[in-house]
């Protein structure tokens, strides 16, 4: 696996977005889409955004590239039985996104991975009543020599499976048509989906 470059950012807890660090991630992978997004949050998005003890100020999400040219999508348990994402873990207050990133491509998937790109950045505003709370994924496309995902077992991944880059638009469709309790999720999580399939198929 890529080594991560320690980070010169200080270790100290860092904001949802810390542009110091966002401009060491440009410097050694490009600019990347940056976008700002307004979701109304439901029950779901209230209990995990609002939670005074989140240990979480952002997420990674990957778009792990086999050697074939597809990318590796995951099942949950507990997801609806059609609804398969790009992977993603959270990134702790005082850790690097880096860091997170390669720590997150370990435990879920066990494959060593290179850095193509900084593709995303994410801002989400989720807003319940006169409250709003921030949370935010940084995008990135990796790329992998061989090799099957084997998760740990912790991270409760039922299934693995290869799409087209140009199919992330239909698993899109798929996450921002939930409907129930996990609407709001599902809204949130096409986001990423959505900018990825833009900047994979040009």
């Amino acid at each position: 696996m890529e080594s991560s470059g320690y980070s010169t950012v200080s270790r100290k807890a860092k904001p949802v977005i810390c542009e110091p660090e966002v401009e060491e991630l440009v410097q050694r992978w490009g600019a990347p889409q940056r976008r700002t997004v307004h979701l109304q949050a439901d029950a779901y998005l209230r209990t995990h955004r609002w939670r005074a003890d989140s240990d979480r100020r952002a997420e990674v999400v990957f778009a792990l590239e086999d050697p074939a040219g597809r990318i590796w999508v995951h099942a949950k348990g507990h997801y609806p039985s059609h609804i398969y994402r790009l992977p993603s873990g959270g990134i702790h207050w005082d850790e690097a996104v880096v860091d997170a990133l390669w720590r997150e491509v370990a435990e879920e998937t066990c494959l060593a991975a290179e850095i193509v790109r900084f593709l995303g950045l994410i801002d989400y505003h989720f807003h319940n009543g006169g409250s709003t709370a921030r949370f935010a994924s940084y995008v990135f496309h990796l790329r992998c020599s061989r090799g099957t995902p084997r998760p740990h077992a912790a991270e409760n991944i039922s299934e693995f499976r290869r799409v087209l880059p140009s199919q992330l638009r239909e698993l899109a469709a798929e996450l921002r048509n939930l409907i129930g309790d996990r609407r709001g999720w599902g809204q949130f999580r096409a986001c990423c989906h959505d900018l990825v399939h833009e900047e994979l198929n040009g």
